[in-house]
């Protein structure tokens, strides 16, 4: 399997360091809260990331063809250093160009940055017209 690509340049996947997990599970916990405080769903993943969705997105429970046709409203982040300073920071995780290549890795905030990492997932992950009926 080759390495996400940040820019044009490979992101290790090697395991966060000690030093890196002792900041970014903390970082992880805070943006699973910040996400939740804005009406999303979120979940830590081993491999330093958090994956978040929108229930908003999710089909009628009584329309099945909705569910078996909807991948979901969701966005996975990333925990990993920036290449030069090792300062951890949140990246976004895009589906890669071909279905079996890893994901394509987007700079989002440095990880310390909860308020702003959490405003930018509920924007794309935004529905804003969820609570209007259609008839």
């Amino acid at each position: 399997m080759t390495e996400p690509v940040v820019n044009e340049r490979p992101l290790s996947e090697q395991p966060l360091s000690e030093a890196e997990a002792a900041v970014w599970a903390p970082a992880a916990r805070a943006l699973v809260v910040a996400l939740a405080a804005r009406g999303l769903v979120a979940s830590v993943h081993g491999h330093g990331a958090v994956l978040a969705r929108n229930p908003a997105g999710e089909p009628a429970p009584d329309d099945l063809v909705g569910a078996a046709l909807s991948p979901g409203l969701n966005q996975e982040v990333w925990c990993r250093p920036d290449w030069p300073g090792r300062e951890l920071w949140w990246f976004w995780a895009w589906s890669g160009p071909n279905r079996n290549d890893p994901p394509e890795l987007e700079p989002l905030c440095p990880a310390s940055e909860t308020v702003l990492a959490a405003d930018a997932i509920a924007r794309v992950l935004a529905v804003p017209f969820a609570d209007v009926r259609v008839s």
